[in-house]
This record gives structure tokens, sequence and C-alpha cells, in this order.
């Protein structure tokens, strides 16, 4: 018998009730499923984040890109070029998640134009949009319909897809995603996902036919994450490796292969050869467009972060794997506020983990190497592609932290401080329930049912990195057979209003090496960096009025220290934990964890200078540890890397 889930999860709020077919044959059936935007709604600094952004890039958008504000998608003017390609969708699909993340009325209205100046430019062949044949660009706006339909109901979205997928299935054997272009057929998932989406919805067994097709012509990502071959387009630029990461689990909904099942698995094996190449502490690959090296000073482009987050959503949605949670937390957590203006009125294009300064000097990197501010804090830092991808990376994150179960459950897949109201039974009946967290900074997390109800599963991630997870359900604690570190938990009961799941996740420092044996510390979810105090910001160009500016940053204070060890992976650490976290705790004032250790001053290997390769901005390698202990032992201070502008996270070390 077909499963019903309700989509709508935010039916009493909407005033609407969306009923979609899920796991319908002949498809491999899916353990998790999307809530719609809405459903979880951040509080208390995750809410902070979301807001910095309308009222920082995300809601002037318009008035700073011309690209964006004057976009062939909603003026007249057909300018061509980046007006009629990528970059307006981009920043609408960001745009509209983040108005109904935050239930914004503003950027709501501000969104329509965004769907209805689409939805009235589709030609009687179902083709859409300022450009024919336009399969990247117009994969972009597949998503975005999609989740507006969740949402809001507007019936005018589904006989649009189904009529431009009846043309895509006329048309893409003559015109194929590869000719369109090498971002067509690399991204070919993204227009897979709403194919098989609408499927769902309708059950038209053409868009069977599609989805094969699509597969057939997008890029054979499983292959290369397995063992780097495969037929790929443009396969070492890091957006699309991170972006193509979503493609395989969706391809074995159709394919049921194993191939395809452990595509996802294989791209972030530790022992696989992405990671051991081009592998980072904070769980991204290092690509400055093409893949690079394992550099401390290599970076890592913004556009792969928010790409990174979306696929680990769709993939989790597929393969149910606590894992996934994991790393989704990792990115959302560490790289991607260290990526972003803790004021929400700058990026950067490139960010990384050894950067003990930015400044707009010469990089050497391939892309965006000298004078584009791509390390700058600015609202032009490199490449126009990032300012506008970026702005659905946090409120998608929100949105995927929990998701409804094909058992007719929740699953809290990521922590952080929020509220769910999602479906429980096929008729509709809701569950809110509050989480009330310090999360990933402090160690405990605690969830209040307070409206709904009833009889259903509860599914609890408990993180891999814990050895020892403690789980209580109104003050009974879960049996230890139970708490195995990267698994879910289940709890099925009779959930009622008052109901509180109480849960501890102590964090053990831990330390992790990378280039020339450097060592990193991480705790928890968050990896650590040295708090390097910040010589005032020097403005090297006013971009607009309010507050717009391209910013340098320069250390007030040495920063070439070495830490001090017991052992390659032991030493003492003093952990000091805020009582409150602060609104923003991105920033390095109002960090909420702080790490103590020993270390000292070094120069061994020319630690501590710039000019690395001849280019002024990169630091010099650390020196291949352990090195020789040397000067006055200090104490040395580490923060969140999420909340440094500045940073050293790859040290060199000695043993004590």
């Amino acid at each position: 018998m077909l499963k019903l889930l309700m989509i709508g999860g935010v039916a009493a709020l909407c005033g609407i009730s969306l009923a979609a077919p899920a796991n319908r044959e002949p498809l491999a059936k899916t353990p998790f499923f999307r809530l719609p935007l809405g459903s979880v709604k951040p509080t208390a600094w995750l809410r902070t984040q979301l807001e910095l952004q309308r009222d920082g890039l995300t809601g002037h958008a318009e008035e700073l890109y011309e690209d964006i504000g004057q976009s062939d998608w909603i003026s007249d003017k057909q300018q061509g070029g980046q007006f009629a390609w990528e970059r307006g969708p981009y920043y609408a699909k960001g745009l509209i998640a983040l108005a109904y993340v935050l239930d914004d009325p503003v950027l709501k209205e501000r969104s329509r134009k965004w769907v209805d100046k689409v939805l009235a430019s589709q030609q009687p062949s179902g083709d859409f949009g300022p450009r024919p044949y336009n399969w990247w660009a117009n994969m972009i706006v597949l998503h975005y319909l999609r989740d507006v339909y969740e949402v809001t109901g507007d019936e005018r979205i589904p006989p649009f897809l189904a009529r431009y997928f009846d043309f895509q299935l006329k048309t893409l054997p003559q015109h194929t995603l590869a000719q369109d272009s090498v971002w067509a057929k690399a991204r070919g998932g993204d227009n897979l996902e709403i194919v098989l989406w609408l499927y769902e919805l309708k059950g038209d067994p053409a868009l069977l036919k599609l989805a094969d097709l699509l597969i057939r012509q997008t890029s054979q990502w499983e292959q290369y994450y397995l063992d780097g071959r495969g037929d790929c387009a443009y396969p070492i630029h890091i957006v699309n490796v991170m972006q193509g990461m979503k493609s395989p689990p969706l391809m074995y909904r159709v394919t049921k292969s194993e191939a395809h099942r452990q595509g996802f698995r294989n791209a972030l094996r530790p022992d696989g050869w992405l990671m051991r190449q081009f592998g980072r502490v904070d769980g991204m690959f290092n690509g400055t467009e093409p893949l690079t090296s394992r550099s401390s000073t290599e970076g890592t482009e913004l556009c792969a972060i928010a790409e990174r987050i979306l696929s680990s959503g769709v993939a989790l949605e597929v393969l149910g794997e606590a894992a996934i949670g994991d790393q989704m937390e990792t990115i959302a957590y560490n790289v991607l506020p260290a990526t972003l203006s803790p004021d929400g009125k700058g990026l950067r294009y490139y960010t990384l983990q050894n950067q003990p300064k930015c400044t707009n000097e010469n990089l050497g990197f391939s892309c965006n190497g000298n004078g584009v501010n791509s390390i700058c804090p600015s609202p032009n830092a490199g490449y126009g592609c990032c300012r506008s991808n970026f702005h659905f990376a946090w409120p998608k994150f929100v949105q995927y932290m929990w998701m409804a179960t094909a058992d007719k459950g929740l699953a809290l897949t990521a922590y952080g401080p929020n509220t769910v109201t999602a479906p429980v039974d096929e008729e509709g009946k809701t569950v809110t329930i509050e989480q009330t967290t310090g999360y990933p900074f402090q160690t405990t997390v605690s969830l209040k049912v307070t409206a709904g109800g009833g009889v259903f599963p509860l599914k609890l991630r408990l993180p891999a990195w814990c050895a020892a997870p403690t789980v209580t359900v109104n003050g009974k604690p879960e049996e230890k057979k139970f708490m195995k570190p990267g698994t879910f938990v289940t709890i099925i009961q009779d959930w009622k209003p008052g109901d509180r799941v109480e849960l501890s996740f102590p964090m053990t420092p831990a330390f992790t090496h990378s280039i020339n044996d450097s060592v990193a510390v991480t705790r928890g979810p968050l990896v650590y960096s040295l708090y390097i105090p910040e010589q005032p910001w020097k403005v090297t160009k006013e971009d607009a009025p309010g507050g717009f500016n391209t910013y340098e940053i320069r250390p007030a204070k040495p920063w070439n220290y070495a830490l001090l060890m017991k052992g390659r992976d032991e030493a003492p650490v003093e952990v000091s934990v805020a009582e409150t976290i602060a609104a923003q705790p991105f920033k390095a004032a109002s960090a909420p964890v702080k790490l103590k250790m020993k270390g000292f001053l070094s120069r061994q290997g020319g630690w501590g200078e710039f000019n690395w390769g001849g280019f002024g901005a990169r630091a010099v390698e650390p020196p291949a540890s352990p090195i020789t202990p040397e000067g006055k032992v200090e104490t040395v201070t580490l923060i969140p890397f999420g909340s440094t502008q500045i940073r050293v996270t790859l040290f060199p070390w000695a043993k004590e």
C-alpha cells in the first residue's frame, strides 16, 4: 500500500494541507523526508545568523549587485550574460529559504517576483527563463519552485514543472546537458532531485524515463569519488565536487545500484583519495576553484561550503546515516561562520585553515589569486558566484536539522537551538518540540514537547565523536546498550505536552594531524584555532552605504606558536565554557569556549613569516613536527574556528 507523508508540515501555521506520496514504487525507499521550509524555526544565537543575513547581504543584495537586482529573470532589460544565467536564481534560492525559515513578511513579498516572473516566462514548448535550453541555471529555479510549493501550495507550480520536464524529455536527446555546459553535466543531480520529487507527487511514469535520461547524461560522480575516474565534467572544480555529492544517492533511488549507494560515503572516507590529498580538519576539501593540496594556506570556496551542506541534507534523506549529520554540523558550525563577516555584511571567497592576516596581496591561486579581495571580508570578494549563492547555507541547514521519518516519526539530525512543528501521522496531526541548547559549544540538549503529540518514534542522532552519550526521558535514563555513538537512538511513546528529553554529549579535546604532521585541536563538533588579537580593521573600499565595506585585517600580536604535547595525540587542555551563549558567538570577543594549552613562540623553518612561495598574503607552512622545544613556555588560547577572522589552526608541535 502506498504510504502518505504530509509534507505540509506547517499546516497549522499556513492554513494549508499538502499530501504527497512518499516512497512511491519503483523508487528505492528513503528512511527520512525533508520538512517544508519554516517547519524548523531557529532560536537564540542560531536565529541571529539568519537575521544578520536578512539585515545584511541577503536583505540588500538587489541593491548591491546589478546582476541580481537587474537580473534578466525579473527585468525586461534582457542584458544577457550573467544577467541571464545563475546569479539571479542563486540568490532567489537563498532569499526564499531565508524568508520562510524566518517567516519574514518583507522577504516573502520580495521573493514573489522571482516566482511570478519565472512562471509567466514559460513558452508553449515548456521551456522557461530568459535563455533557451538554459539547463544549468534552470535547475536552480526548479529547486526553489519546489520549496515554494511545499510551503505555500501554489497550484501553478506542479503543472509548470510537468510541462518543463516533458520539454526536457523531448529535447535532451538532441541538446544534452553537456552541450549546454560542463556545469549542467556536473550538476545534473539537482535536476534529478526535482524530477523525483514530482514523480512522488504525481506518479507520472514519463518522469522515470526523464530520470533515466538525466542519470545517463550526468557526471559519474560515484566512480570519481571512489578512484578519481569516471566520465565527469570539470571534476576537479571544488563546487562541482561538493554539489555532485547529492547525485549518487539520488541516482540510487532509481538504479538501486550499490555503487550509487556508496558514492556519498566514498567521497568522504578518511582513507579515500579525496580526503588524503585535499582533506581539511574542518571537513571540507582545499580547492581554490580547482582542488589543490592539503596546504595550510590553500583555501576552500564559499560556494562549495554552501553546496556541501545542501548535498549532506539530500544524502541524509536517502541514506539515513548518522555520520552525515555529524559531517553537516562540522561544516555549518566551523567553516561557514568563519567565511562570513560577524555583522552579516561581508564574506570571503576563500577561507584558509592558517590565515593570520586578511590582505589583498597576491595569493598565488590559479583563480581569484590577486587583487580581488578573495580572503578579505567584503561584499565583493572574488567572483560574483559566491556572493550570489551563499544565501541558502544557513536556512537550508536549519531546514535539515529535523526530518520526518518513513515510520511516521521525527528524526533530530543536527543539534542547535530551534523549535520544530511537524506532522506525525497520515491525517496531519502535529507535534511541536522546543530544543534548548548551547550546543555545539555546550554539551547538553533539552527537548520539550510544547504542543500536540501522539504515539510516534523520535530518532535522536548520537554523534560518533562522543564516547559516552546519555539520554533521559522525563527523568528516566535510556539503557546504555542503546547509546551507540554514530547511530540514531529511537524512542517510541505516547508523547504529550510537557514531556522532556535530556541529552548529554561529553566533549573531550582531541587531536588530528595534517600537513607536515602539524596538529589541530577539536572538541566535539568544533575545530579550534589560535586566538589572535586583531588590529583595527582597515577599510580599503566603501562598497555601499550602511557599512558594506571591504576590510583588511592584520594581527596585533605574534601568532607563530607551537604547541607542547605529551605525545603525538596527547596534551593537557584546560576548557572553559561560558554559561550563557552570546547572540553572536562567531566572533572572537564573544567566543563561548576557550581552550588553554602550553606552547612557545618558534621561528623554526621560517614559522611566523609570510610570503609563502613568494606570495605575500600566505603564511609559511608549519615546519615538520615534532620540532625542538625552545624559549619561554606560555599559555596559548584557542577559540572556535568559526569565531575567528584571522587564525592558525594547524600548529607545529614539540614533545615536552
